[in-house]
């Protein structure tokens, strides 16, 4: 069965616009709670799968049964809402773990994947584009050839991942990382299309580091 477990983020100083929101709307921060209260009641958790402060739950190896499409929609909504809230520290983020499940070929267009663990996962040719991914690890993963046009993935990690021929036309990278996995192996890009993707100019030279990166993707990248 695939589990769901809650992470708490690292916290940090908010913003004067963050403090603000926090201590003008104390009834959001209520129905966040509860809506989170009644999430963890309603869903057995293994006292394994609740990480500490500033950690991610250790990995879970989903069953066949879990590795469905309906799978993916669990807690879609809490995972939605608390990608957005989780930045000030103050609230815990949903994570659902997929690790080593198979979603190649599916159609996945405008899913909620942020919050999701899906390191050693094979997504290869699938339909991503529009989706929430924020936030999500897919370290290691088959993503060769995968649409992620027009995606959200803030805050992705793609280190180690084989990445060929994949789609990220319009997509938002912004702190997305395609890193070294943790064999040592370049995040594989050969062939992926960057035309319009939303990078700062740091994410583009921290792109422009991957060897596998080719001419063409340097070009779209830009500060190559």
């Amino acid at each position: 069965m695939t589990r769901v477990a809650f992470a708490r983020a690292a916290p940090f100083a908010p913003s004067a616009r963050a403090t603000t929101r926090a201590t003008t709307t104390p009834a959001h921060s209520r129905v966040a709670a509860v809506a989170l209260s009644l999430a963890l009641a309603t869903s057995p958790l293994d006292a394994d799968a609740v990480a500490s402060v500033g950690q991610k739950p250790p990995p879970t190896i989903s069953t066949p049964e879990g590795c469905t499409l309906r799978a993916l929609d669990a807690f879609s909504d809490v995972r939605a809402k608390f990608s957005l809230e989780v930045s000030t520290g103050a609230l815990p983020e949903a994570v659902l773990t997929l690790t080593g499940c198979d979603y190649s070929g599916k159609q996945l267009r405008g899913k909620i994947l942020s919050g999701v663990v899906m390191d050693g996962t094979n997504f290869e040719n699938a339909d991503a584009s529009e989706t929430e991914m924020s936030r999500t690890s897919a370290r290691n993963s088959n993503l060769r050839g995968v649409n992620f046009a027009s995606a959200n993935a803030y805050e992705a990690r793609f280190d180690g991942s084989d990445l060929r021929g994949a789609n990220f036309a319009n997509a938002l990278l912004s702190n997305a990382s395609f890193g070294k996995g943790e064999d040592g192996r370049w995040a594989n890009v050969e062939g992926a299309e960057f035309e319009g993707a939303l990078l700062s100019l740091s994410d583009a030279r921290k792109l422009c580091q991957n060897p596998t990166l080719d001419i063409e993707g340097q070009i779209a990248v830009g500060g190559c």
